[in-house]
């Protein structure tokens, strides 16, 4: 009888204290809020209309390097990177088709999952205009980062998989999104962390982007990055080879 009165109070402490662990972390909304005030105030972030970001990117382990631009505007996107030996690897979204194009693979047009999260990686008010992408924000606990605790988030998605977000517990920033994601090889795990901030016109701005799936690191240093740069129209537009197969597909 010992025993299982033992067992009975070990259940009532561990939910005990879950319950006080669950009441003692903020809430979802109230990080992604906290991060919004603390990188440079939902004024700042509406003042930005579009992004524009060049650098260099390189993959360690492969002994590779090259560079890479990033532009957004709205919920369009633009992306590419030049490797020596390799070529140029371009994707986008117009607002409409979400693509990819490269030397090695050639041009390809995304749909059902892959669409969704390349819409959603496009959104440049991601963040200050979260409701309109996630459903809910639910902080699940806290992990250390590179040795530093940061709270992490599930954000529910309106459409497509979920993500977690970490947010730096004494900054306030969004330090790291992971999730699944899905790719002509399968769903596979995947994570994006943000470090090196600095303000770009009142924004505190991640000039460096580590990416990792499937065993692969990418490292974006960006050297330059500007808000409100007035992109020219057709800086969205699908390449030509993109633009041919999406008329073969029609």
């Amino acid at each position: 009888m010992k025993y299982r009165f033992t067992l009975l109070f070990s259940a009532v402490f561990a939910i005990a204290a879950s319950l006080s662990m669950a009441a003692d972390m903020p809430s979802g909304e109230s990080l992604l809020q906290r991060y919004i005030d603390r990188s440079g105030g939902a004024e700042a972030y509406a003042k930005a209309k579009d992004m524009a970001m060049t650098g260099t990117v390189e993959m360690p382990a492969q002994n590779i390097a090259g560079t890479v631009s990033i532009f957004e505007e709205g919920e369009k996107s633009y992306t590419a990177m030049e490797f020596a030996g390799i070529g140029k690897i371009e994707e986008g979204f117009d607002g409409e088709t979400a693509w990819e194009n490269s030397a090695l693979q050639g041009p390809r047009i995304l749909d059902g999952e892959e669409k969704i999260e390349a819409k959603r990686a496009a959104t440049l008010s991601r963040i200050t205009s979260w409701r309109d992408v996630y459903k809910d924000a639910h902080t699940v606990g806290s992990e250390d980062l590179d040795g530093k605790p940061a709270w992490k988030v599930e954000m529910t998605a309106k459409e497509g998989k979920p993500e977690t977000f970490f947010f730096d517990r004494e900054s306030g920033l969004l330090v790291r999104i992971s999730g699944v994601y899905t790719t002509p090889l399968g769903d596979f795990s995947a994570e994006s962390t943000m470090s090196d901030f600095r303000p770009v016109a009142g924004i505190l701005t991640p000039f460096a982007l580590t990416e990792k799936a499937m065993s692969q690191t990418i490292v974006m240093r960006f050297g330059n990055i500007s808000y409100n740069v007035s992109l020219p129209k057709d800086r969205f537009d699908p390449p030509a080879p993109v633009k041919a197969l999406a008329s073969r597909k029609k």
